[in-house]
């Protein structure tokens, strides 16, 4: 365990504190055991007191390594947005969400979305309107409970084979995995520090054989567990640097994080192979009859243009600009979703920790894809699971 230096506990002391005020704040803590201990058994501080403790913070900030305290300083004006909004100031929606996650997203313009609904009534055959059409074709991919723990075991050796043919994972590395109820995300990487995590999969809704290595590979191989202890090892266990023993939901650090995440499964599947995968080793180990994987590589393409109705929805939503009927009826038309889908995205996007979050996963992958048309897409994600690197950075 690295020794704190007056700027780590100071960090770690705060962020524990903000915990107290805004519970799940902390996503994730790795630091020391004693020092939450010692935090969680006083008394909570007020919030007012908090934005004191993060001006003496600032003058704390480490130097001696401009891009860390570039990122510091970038956090902290996330955290600072935290303390305001805890005092009781109103801020503007996408304000918010600039000040928390270093990026300025805008509604995209709904053509896309139409643009997609054509594309899958040609694509879908059979009965009934597109959405219908496409409830059925999703349907046909539905796991059952009990198959969902076998495949993701097959999943799981899959990726993490092919994770570490891409990079060194930390020595005694493991994943948990567990099915859980009534949350308001479909899966969550808890990082638990010593290269180890949980992965929660919410079977509310069924959850899909389509989808299911993404999913793997978003939480775990090459995504947030692997981005977990890789950064453990190299910025917290070799450096010191305490700021990442406390992984804080509303950062920057978020947005690079889900970029990684929905990046994840095209560095270790490249060019969408993971289609013939699924058709060859997946498929039929649930004994599924499926489409050809051209004809699922197509559908699958389609649908992906719908994955920036969440933001639009989010931003309609909490700009007070339509009301909650009005939002997941937005959420169903656009994302041609089933209402139990547009209700269970809606939970999210009106959530308190999660409503500014939705832009995380679309913005965090469009920055990296931005960037690597600069330079090598798998050598600036391999860069990207080991070092701290601002969104802003990325667009620059």
């Amino acid at each position: 365990m690295p020794v704190l230096d007056d700027f780590g506990r100071a960090y770690l002391t705060l962020a524990l504190e903000i915990n107290k005020h805004v519970d799940g704040y902390i996503d994730g803590y790795i630091g020391p055991a004693e020092l939450k201990a010692e935090v969680e058994a006083s008394k909570k501080k007020p919030a007012h007191a908090l934005l004191d403790d993060l001006s003496t913070l600032r003058d704390k900030l480490p130097s001696g390594d401009p891009a860390r305290e570039a990122y510091l300083k970038a956090v902290l004006r996330a955290i600072e947005c935290t303390l305001r909004i805890q005092n009781g100031e109103e801020l503007d929606y996408l304000d918010e969400v600039n000040h928390l996650y270093d990026i300025s997203p805008q509604k995209v313009d709904e053509s896309l979305f139409t643009s997609a609904h054509q594309e899958l009534d040609t694509l879908l055959t059979g009965e009934g309107n597109v959405a219908e059409r496409l409830d059925t074709w999703r349907k046909r991919y539905e796991l059952r409970p009990d198959q969902l723990m076998p495949m993701l075991d097959l999943v799981r050796a899959e990726t993490r084979k092919r994770t570490m043919n891409l990079i060194d994972l930390v020595e005694g590395e493991g994943i948990e995995l567990t099915a859980v109820t009534n949350q308001p995300w479909s899966a969550y990487n808890w990082y638990k520090g010593n290269a180890q995590s949980l992965v929660e999969f919410n079977v509310d809704l069924p959850v899909s054989a389509l989808g299911l290595l993404d999913l793997f590979a978003h939480e775990a191989y090459p995504g947030h567990h692997t981005e977990g202890q890789l950064k453990e090892k190299r910025l917290y266990q070799e450096l010191g640097y305490a700021e990442q023993a406390a992984m804080l939901l509303h950062s920057p650090s978020a947005v690079i994080a889900e970029g990684i995440a929905v990046t994840a499964l095209e560095m270790i599947f490249p060019d969408d192979s993971h289609h013939e995968w699924n058709a060859e080793v997946l498929f039929p180990a649930v004994g599924l009859q499926a489409d050809p994987p051209e004809m699922i590589r197509r559908i699958e393409a389609a649908r992906e243009k719908l994955r920036y109705v969440s933001g639009n929805a989010a931003i309609l939503y909490n700009t007070n600009e339509y009301t909650q009927d009005q939002t997941i009826d937005y959420i169903q038309t656009y994302a041609i979703a089933s209402r139990a889908r547009a209700e269970k995205s809606f939970r999210f996007i009106s959530h308190p920790l999660f409503r500014s979050y939705p832009f995380t996963y679309t913005q965090g992958y469009d920055l990296i894809a931005q960037a690597a048309q600069k330079v090598d897409k798998k050598s600036l994600f391999l860069q990207l699971l080991v070092r701290q690197v601002l969104p802003s950075q990325l667009k620059s």
